[in-house]
């Protein structure tokens, strides 16, 4: 029960490993404090369960092998060649290649970078310098299998579909089992669909590799992150396919991010186990509803992932060139953004195919290059499975599509809502609009001899004339005299800091007539613009039909 209760925190609850060391650290204490006498002496039996007891979580867990089945691969340090362990008869030690032999063009020698950490002396096999836990997908599945909740759901997603065929299907999909794809998925066996089973277990996976900070974002970047590849089995209801327990990892790549074909060494495993499934088929030899047994076969209906990665896991030529779109047949960047829809083609799968294992069987790195230059395509693991078709099966996920593209392009670019507007001043909106005497600084010559500087400022005295005033009501009325005042002197107080002369010129545009004086003042110009305002507002009349005689 104390074992019990730290592998419960750990899985059930949650907690991290450090958490889970300190629990069992705990319970350790204390089975040590009730088995001690008064004196503190501990009986020789008890000593001995003090001693079978596991002394951190990973002990805790063992015991209760809850961990799947995994095969450590060596990965090469330069090329991400993948190698898998050998063992001698009757031994679990693993036994690897010590140099890497793997071509990386079709061209150079072999690779033959090291691949294991040097012996040093010790008795113990050499580790793989770089490794790659690989946890195999059988056992995944087998997992499922053993609930017999999650069995039977997984099941009734096929015979439901297949029991709606001759239904239409509906307007709004709302699962990826109303789809059109997964009703016309054909399965293993020529001219029958995926859906329909038989005796046996058919599953559908999404396919998923992608790459993230381990250590989180910082400001100046991601200093170390890793590609993840993992699955979730669309059989299962929507509300539970995706729980962390119920998703499947196949790997963690330790790698920032991977070059041309070098992600291939990390799929292969997983393509493997996949193709076998789909050919042969997987049989289980106890399920939680077939006592006796039952064969599995499982597919990948969807690779969801951000364009990056679905690019690379399907090598084909990035957003970036002249192949933009992995559907149809639109190309170079110059036909970006046509909306001519109707006469888009879909690429040919089987033209996709063929051209991919023609860059795999090129005896040359410029004939390669030539394929892909042409076709936008290279050898990729996904062709292996039979039914891999990436102008129907890679999908961009909703999260990069709507939320980080369409979303915001929408609320960034087209509103325009970015940090530097957020930052800006309002614009301040209009109280009335009067048809004002424009001035193009560009003009010349300018009225009353005004400079450049002079003039641009025109445009700013009509803004502030046709500001709102503080303290008034929608019809122009008074109801707070002290804002009114202050928004009066402010606003002189505004008109005051321009020069004389575009005052002067605005002034009389608006029809403020000077007294017969031999010299005007500024403030005299101000006073008669604040009028002209305040009048206006106060009246709720039409700027036009107001003038002041000083």
């Amino acid at each position: 029960m104390a074992i019990f209760l730290g592998v419960f925190c750990s899985v059930i609850v949650d907690v991290s490993r450090n958490d889970g060391d300190f629990i069992m650290g705990l319970i350790n204490i204390i089975l040590f404090l009730a088995f001690s006498g008064p004196g503190g002496e501990v009986t020789p039996k008890h000593e001995d369960i003090i001693a079978q007891m596991p002394q951190n979580i990973q002990q805790a867990l063992s015991k209760f092998d809850l961990d799947s089945r995994t095969t450590t691969y060596a990965v090469c340090p330069a090329c991400h060649c993948t190698y898998k362990p050998r063992y001698n008869k009757g031994s679990l030690v693993p036994i690897y290649e010590e140099t890497c032999r793997n071509r990386p063009t079709p061209e150079s020698g072999l690779c033959r970078e090291p691949l294991l950490h040097k012996r040093d002396g010790h008795t113990e096999l050499p580790k793989p310098i770089k490794p790659f836990v690989y946890h195999h997908f059988h056992d995944f599945v087998g997992n499922l299998l053993s609930r017999p909740d999650l069995e039977e759901a997984m099941d009734k997603a096929c015979d439901d579909l297949k029991d709606d065929l001759d239904n239409p299907p509906p307007e709004f999909v709302k699962d990826v089992w109303q789809a059109e794809f997964l009703r016309t998925f054909e399965g293993p066996m020529p001219g029958t669909l995926f859906i329909d089973r038989h005796d046996e277990g058919h599953y559908g996976f999404t396919f998923n590799v992608d790459s993230f900070a381990v250590e989180g974002m910082r400001i100046r970047g991601a200093k170390t992150s890793c590609g993840l590849i993992s699955m979730a089995c669309l059989n299962l209801p929507y509300e539970i396919r995706y729980r962390p327990e119920n998703m499947y990892m196949a790997g963690i790549i330790p790698h920032k991010e991977l070059n041309l074909t070098e992600l291939n060494h990390y799929l292969k495993p997983v393509i493997d186990d996949l193709e076998m499934s789909w050919k042969t088929g997987v049989h289980y030899s106890k399920t939680a509803l077939y006592s006796s047994g039952r064969t599995v076969r499982c597919a990948i209906v969807a690779a969801v992932m951000d364009l990056l990665a679905a690019r690379k896991a399907s090598q084909l030529a990035p957003v970036t060139s002249h192949f933009y779109c992995s559907v149809c047949q639109c190309y170079h960047l110059d036909t970006l953004g046509r909306t001519d829809h109707e006469k888009w083609e879909l690429r040919d799968r089987e033209a996709l195919r063929q051209h991919a294992e023609e860059w795999k069987n090129a005896s040359t790195l410029k004939d390669q290059e030539d394929i892909f230059k042409s076709h936008g395509t290279r050898w990729s693991e996904m062709w292996r499975l039979p039914y891999w078709d990436p102008t129907r099966q890679l999908v961009v996920d909703a999260m990069h599509c709507i939320l980080e593209g369409v979303a915001h392009h929408h609320f960034r670019i087209v509103l325009g809502l970015t940090d530097i507007f957020a930052a800006s001043k309002p614009e301040v909106a209009q109280a009335f609009t009067h048809r004002f005497t424009k001035v193009d600084p560009e003009d010349t010559p300018l009225p009353d001899e005004m400079t450049v500087k002079e003039a641009k400022t025109i445009n700013s005295i009509h803004a502030l004339l046709t500001a709102p005033l503080a303290g008034l009501d929608n019809n122009g009325h008074i109801i707070d005299h002290a804002e009114y005042d202050a928004s009066v002197k402010g606003l002189s107080k505004r008109l005051s800091n321009r020069n004389i002369k575009p005052l002067k010129f605005v002034a009389l545009d608006v029809g403020v007539v000077p007294r017969d004086s031999p010299r005007i003042y500024k403030n005299e110009w101000v006073n008669g613009l604040v009028s002209w305002v305040s009048y206006f507002a106060a009246s709720y009349l039409t700027a036009a039909s107001y003038a002041v005689i000083l």
